[in-house]
C-alpha cells in the first residue's frame, strides 16, 4: 500500500545509483481512487544533477503536495487527503542527458499532518489511532469522533462500565480503502457522524428547536453514547481512549474543531466561562463643512470623517478542568492553521472559522496545579461587516 507522509514537515526522496549523473521526477497529485484517478500528466516535473560526484540526488516534495491539499469543515467530518506517486528516472550525465540507469515509481498517501523535531525526518506517524492523547472530555449527550487510520485498523470496540456495547470494523461497510476519502473514519460513540447533539439532531431532522428550562432539564439526563473507553485494535496494538461526560448547567459550552498534527479533525469542548468582543478599526479624515456663501457651517455635520470603519469578533473560551493528557491537545490547536467552532441557535448550526490569539501557553500538571484550566482567545477569520467581492 501507499506510503503515509505528513506535508507540514519536509518529506525527502533520495534516487541513488551508482551511475547516477542526474535524475527527473515527474510528480502526480490527485484525489479519488488510486492509480484509477491519476491525472494523464504530472503536475510537476523537476531534474536535479548530482553534487560532488555523489551518485544521489535529494528531492523534496511537501511544499509542491501541500497545495493540493485543500481542508474544509461545514460540520461534515470526511476524509481529506491526497495521493501522490513520484516517477524517477535516473541518468548516468547531467541535466536528464545520457542513457537511463534505473528508475522507481513510489505511491504515497498524503496528510496535513506534521512531526516535530525530535521525530527526526520524514516522519511517517504510522499508528490507528489518529490523536495524540487517550482521554477525551465530552458534553454530556454530546457525540465523540474518534479519526482512526483506515490502513492501520482492525476494528473499534465500545464499552461502558466494562460492558462491551457493539464493535465496528475498519474499514466500516462502503469505505473504499484505496480512495482518499476513505483513508481516515470518524468513529463515533453514537454511530452517527452527522449531529452532537439532541438540538443538533432537531434541527438536521428540519424541526424547530423551542428551548425552554422543562426540556433542558429533561434533555440533560439522556445520553445518546453511554461509552466511557473505546478500543482501537491497530496493527501495532490496541489503543485505549476514555471517554469522560461533562454536564454544564451555567454555561454555553462550545465545540472546536481543528487540524490536529495527524492531518484529521479533532474536536476539543471548551466548557467553562466565554466572552465575546468586537474591536472597530478605521481612517479618519478632517473634512471641509464651511459654506463661504453663508460664511457659516451645520453643526450637525461631521468635521471629523471616519471612512474605511471595520470590526472584528473575538471569543475567549475556558476549557473547564482537563487532564494531563490534553497539554499535546493545547499545543496542536495553537500550532493548527485551520480551527472552527460550531455555535448552535434555535434555527440553525453556524460553523465559525476562527484564528487561535494565543500564542503561548504554560502548561499544568495534576503534581503542579491539581486542577488544570485553559483559557484560549480565539478571533474570528473574517470582517465584521461583508467586504468579499
Amino acid at each position: 500500500m501507499a506510503t503515509k507522509i505528513n506535508v507540514r514537515s519536509p518529506f525527502y526522496i533520495k534516487p541513488t545509483n551508482s551511475s547516477l549523473a542526474s535524475a527527473t521526477m515527474q510528480l502526480y497529485i490527485y484525489t479519488g481512487v488510486l492509480t484509477t484517478d491519476k491525472p494523464a500528466s504530472a503536475q510537476y516535473t523537476i531534474t536535479k544533477n548530482e553534487i560532488d560526484s555523489n551518485n544521489y540526488v535529494v528531492f523534496e516534495i511537501s511544499e509542491l503536495v501541500r497545495d493540493y491539499i485543500d481542508i474544509e469543515f461545514d460540520g461534515e467530518y470526511d476524509s481529506q487527503t491526497v495521493w501522490v506517486e513520484s516517477d524517477i528516472t535516473m541518468y548516468n550525465a547531467v541535466d536528464g542527458g545520457g542513457s537511463s540507469v534505473g528508475t522507481s515509481n513510489t505511491d504515497y498517501i498524503a496528510f496535513d499532518g506534521y512531526g516535530y523535531f525530535h521525530e527526526g525526518t520524514n516522519p511517517q506517524l504510522s499508528r490507528g489511532l489518529l490523536l495524540s492523547n487517550n482521554t477525551i472530555f465530552r458534553l454530556n449527550d454530546s457525540n465523540v469522533r474518534i479519526p482512526v487510520f483506515t490502513e492501520d485498523t482492525n476494528s473499534v470496540s465500545f464499552f461502558y462500565q466494562g460492558v462491551e456495547k457493539r464493535t465496528q470494523s475498519i474499514p466500516s461497510a462502503g469505505v473504499d480503502v484505496n480512495n482518499t476519502n476513505g483513508q481516515i473514519e470518524y468513529v463515533t460513540v453514537s454511530g452517527s457522524d452527522n449531529t452532537d447533539t439532541y438540538e443538533e439532531r432537531v434541527l438536521a431532522d428540519g424541526g424547530t428547536l423551542e428551548t425552554s428550562s422543562c426540556l433542558t432539564d429533561f434533555l440533560n439526563q439522556l445520553d445518546i453514547g453511554l461509552v466511557d473507553e473505546v478500543y482501537i485494535a491497530t496493527d501495532n496494538g490496541v489503543e485505549v481512549v476514555k471517554i469522560l461526560s461533562t454536564d454544564e448547567c451555567k454555561y454555553e459550552p462550545y465545540k472546536v474543531t481543528f487540524v490536529n498534527k495527524f492531518g484529521a479533525l479533532q474536536d476539543l469542548w471548551f466548557f467553562k466561562k466565554s466572552v465575546e468582543s468586537t474591536s472597530v478599526t478605521s481612517e479618519q479624515f478632517k473634512a471641509s463643512i464651511f459654506d463661504q456663501s453663508t460664511l457659516s457651517y451645520k453643526t450637525h455635520k461631521h468635521q471629523q470623517q471616519a471612512f474605511l470603519a471595520q470590526g472584528k469578533d473575538r471569543i475567549t473560551m475556558n476549557t473547564g478542568y482537563v487532564n494531563d493528557d490534553h497539554n499535546a491537545v493545547l499545543e496542536e490547536l495553537l500550532l493548527s492553521e485551520q480551527v472552527w467552532y460550531t455555535e448552535i441557535t434555535e434555527t440553525e448550526e453556524k460553523v465559525i472559522p476562527v484564528i487561535p490569539l494565543t500564542k503561548s501557553i504554560t502548561y499544568k500538571t495534576s503534581v503542579n496545579d491539581k486542577l488544570a484550566n485553559y483559557t484560549v482567545d480565539f478571533e474570528h477569520a473574517f470582517d465584521k461587516i461583508n467586504n468579499i467581492r
